[in-house]
Formats: C-alpha cells, sequence, structure tokens
C-alpha cells in the first residue's frame, strides 16, 4: 500500500543497520521452502503491522514500512520504505522509523525467529543486499551493525553472533573479479614479434 504521507530525504549514510522480524508471517504455512506469493504476504504484514496502531508502541502508527528492505527466508528482497532502492542507487537514503537515532541509515529487515540461523538463500541475498547498498553509498562492510549496538533491544537476536563472519562475507563480495581470458584462441596469448 502507499505511504501515509510524504516520505523525506535523507543524506548520504554511514552505516546499515540489521535488524530481524522476531515473527513469521501467521498466515505461512511453515513447511520448508517460502513461495514468492508467501513472501509477498509476509512483506504486506510487517508493512500493515508498522502502519497500525500498537498498544506496546507509542510511537506507531508509522507512515510506511519503518525498515527500508526486507529479505526473507527464501532470500526474496523486498523494499520496505518507499523510495529506498532510488535513494540506495542515487548514493543517500530516505528516513526511515527502524531505529530511534539511525533512522537517516539503512535498516534491513530479516525474516527469523528465536534460534533459527539465516537459511542459506536468505544469507546469500542478504549479502548481495548489503553489497550493493556498500558500493553504492561507500559504506564499508565494517559498517554494519547490529540494531542492539544503537538502541536497548535483543534484535536481531541469534543473528548478532555472526556479524563479524557476515561483515567478511560482505567484504568479499565487493572485490573485484579477476577479468577472464578471452576466448577463441584457445586460451593462446600471441608472442610479440
Amino acid at each position: 500500500m502507499p505511504p501515509r504521507g510524504k516520505i523525506e530525504s535523507a543524506g548520504r549514510p554511514v552505516r546499515i543497520i540489521f535488524h530481524h522480524t522476531d515473527g513469521h508471517h501467521t498466515e505461512l504455512d511453515h513447511k520448508p521452502g517460502e513461495s514468492f506469493a508467501e513472501a509477498v504476504g509476509y512483506a504486506r504484514a510487517v508493512q500493515k503491522s508498522h502502519m497500525s496502531p500498537s498498544p506496546t508502541d507509542p510511537s506507531k502508527p508509522w507512515l510506511d514500512t519503518g525498515n527500508n528492505f526486507l529479505v526473507t527466508k527464501a532470500g526474496y528482497i523486498f523494499e520496505g520504505r518507499h523510495g529506498s532502492l532510488d535513494a540506495i542507487n542515487h548514493g543517500r537514503m530516505v528516513v526511515s522509523a527502524h531505529c530511534p537515532g539511525q533512522n537517516t541509515q539503512p535498516g534491513i529487515e530479516h525474516e527469523q525467529f528465536g534460534d533459527e540461523p539465516l537459511t542459506p538463500a536468505q544469507r546469500e541475498a542478504s549479502i548481495w543486499l548489503h553489497a550493493h547498498i556498500c558500493h553504492k553509498t561507500g559504506i564499508k562492510p565494517s559498517s554494519i551493525h547490529g540494531h542492539r549496538e544503537f538502541f536497548a533491544t535483543a534484535c536481531p537476536g541469534a543473528l548478532f553472533p555472526d556479524l563479524g563472519e557476515f561483515r567478511k562475507a560482505v567484504a568479499k563480495a565487493l572485490e573485484p573479479q579477476p577479468e577472464p581470458i578471452p576466448s577463441g584462441g584457445g586460451g593462446h596469448v600471441p608472442t610479440p614479434e
């Protein structure tokens, strides 16, 4: 659904905030695998929750999804706060609502609950997304932080201890890839005459 108000622009971000959702969509079948339709349903449920009044969070309702991106357990990536992807692609950010004091920095939610690790597809997608954001904005992988580092929360829960290895994986994804050897010559490089 569209936001309920104007999404404000922010400047160039300097860090990424790593979150977990601490739950799954109640309508998922909880069988292995997650269809695209289920992932879309989950992303919409997150947005609806963020845009609804909450008896436990007096700051809600928000004008849109609080986070900038969501990575589901099947590895689907969704834009949360409208305009986030366009802003990132231009080296900027939009104001969001995922962490007080850090809402001009990109916040990435990961579908996760309890002691679950990221699924392989989810981890790969999240590494790609973080590397894309770093590439477009100049953020260093060492500036990927857990939500709890800036706010009194357990978030990102069981995913927090792996952030050091996750940062290394993002840094590796940003390394230049070697140029392929041209084909057609059977790999033979002619000697200069």
